[in-house]
């Protein structure tokens, strides 16, 4: 039973950082479709906006479109932007330190 709610209590946790995360992100980390904190950005090159891979993706399942400009597009033709990738995990891991260092 202890086992079950320290899972519940770790999940909750973790879903109360991500929450904190995503309110202190600066903009350009956020995707700007759902407004969370992304994981692997791409760049669409149609429209030259990014986004985050997960988000378009879905978006395309349903309409192969880019949503911002309503050019015609492919999973194939997004491009990896590691930079950003790279930028937003070094600045989520500090903030996560930040986060649990305050809490103890």
């Amino acid at each position: 039973m202890f086992k079950v709610s320290n899972l519940a209590e770790r999940a909750v946790t973790s879903q109360e950082d991500e929450e904190l995360l995503t309110d202190l992100a600066p903009s350009h980390f956020l995707d700007p479709i759902l407004g969370t904190l992304m994981t692997e950005p791409v760049l669409l090159p149609s429209s030259n906006v990014v986004v985050d891979r997960s988000v378009i993706a879905k978006h395309l399942l349903s309409d192969p479109i880019d949503p911002f400009n309503r050019q015609p597009l492919q999973m194939s033709d997004v491009v990896p932007q590691i930079e950003l990738r790279d930028e937003i995990i070094t600045w989520r891991d500090i903030q996560l330190t930040k986060i649990h260092e305050e809490r103890n």
